[in-house]
């Protein structure tokens, strides 16, 4: 498994429920490999304390080999009467991804991040349209207490994608997927690299609280706030049951990276290697059917009692 450097032991590879297209465009990283879904600028970049002094990564600044796989060979884009009937709705999502962080005198620390999201499918034609919006991340296990304010997830814009299916062995499985998604910095390219600095011209202040990339709060051996940016880059995949209900599936965010381009407290600014963990049992994902007009604060006011 290829190691990719993350800041710290900040567990803000966000498991997906966030981020995308800001224009509303479909985005397939598996057939458009030139798309590529910016951050939302929210003007201009004040670093924070320290902001200019960081200590470069392993690599950090080349795109990752992906550890997320691919989905299999034979998949439409055209949905299957069955795949309408129950996909179409409004859904709370959460999406689990379990990573380990090599932290300094600690050694291999293990953590899952978690993502709540609201999602929209809707029938455009003969195909099916995802439409995602984070809300709320939080993670657990791990040296370090991570908080990641709500308005990390909320200022990135809907992600929007086209489903695709495919039947096999009786059963019909769907996915969403591989999209990149630029967080805290502006991209051109999903083959560009991440920002190595604060004062690279491509960061810029995404949730828009004075500092640039998005700001993560840390506590533990070393308290402070962490400025990041990332590539976000995954696919989801499930299997259709019987009727409407609950939907259930995987989460395959390997491919993600992560930045660390300043923080108010300097032992912060080191890089930490980060995998994604090879027991992939808590990467899931399940989709409930929630009223269409349910919003962040809704979802977040409902907590574990929808999942």
């Amino acid at each position: 498994m290829a190691f990719r450097t993350v800041g710290w032991s900040v567990a803000l590879l966000l498991a997906v429920a966030c981020g995308g297209d800001d224009d509303g465009r479909p985005m397939d990283m598996g057939t458009d490999a030139g798309a590529v879904t910016p951050g939302t600028d929210a003007g201009s970049v004040t670093p924070g304390a320290d902001a200019g002094s960081v200590t470069p990564g392993t690599d950090a600044g080349t795109p990752p080999s992906l550890d997320a796989g691919a989905p299999p060979e034979g998949r439409t884009t055209t949905a299957p009467p069955e795949a309408v009937e129950q996909l179409v709705g409004t859904f709370a999502l959460e999406s689990r991804f379990a990573t380990i962080s090599m932290v300094p005198f600690l050694g291999d620390q293990r953590s899952v991040s978690t993502a709540w999201g609201l999602v929209t499918i809707e029938q455009v034609g003969e195909t099916l349209q995802m439409t995602e919006r984070g809300c709320h991340v939080e993670t657990e296990g791990g040296s370090t207490m991570t908080t990641i304010p709500d308005a990390v997830p909320q200022s990135i814009p809907p992600r929007v994608a086209t489903l695709e299916f495919l039947s096999e062995g009786g059963s019909l499985r769907w996915f969403r997927p591989e999209v990149a998604v630029a967080v805290g910095w502006e991209a051109s390219s999903p083959a560009d690299m991440l920002p190595q600095s604060a004062d690279d011209p491509r960061v810029v202040d995404a949730d828009g609280d004075g500092n640039p990339g998005v700001t993560v709060s840390i506590s533990g051996l070393a308290s402070g706030d962490v400025y990041v940016v990332q590539w976000q880059r995954g696919w989801y995949e499930g299997t259709l049951g019987g009727g409407a209900g609950t939907l259930t599936g995987q989460n395959h965010g390997g491919g993600s990276e992560q930045k660390t381009i300043g923080a108010s407290n300097s032992i912060l600014e080191m890089d930490v290697p980060q995998r994604p963990d090879p027991d992939t049992s808590d990467n899931t994902l399940q989709l409930v059917p929630v009223d269409a007009g349910m919003d962040c604060a809704g979802l977040i006011a409902a907590g574990d009692g929808l999942f």
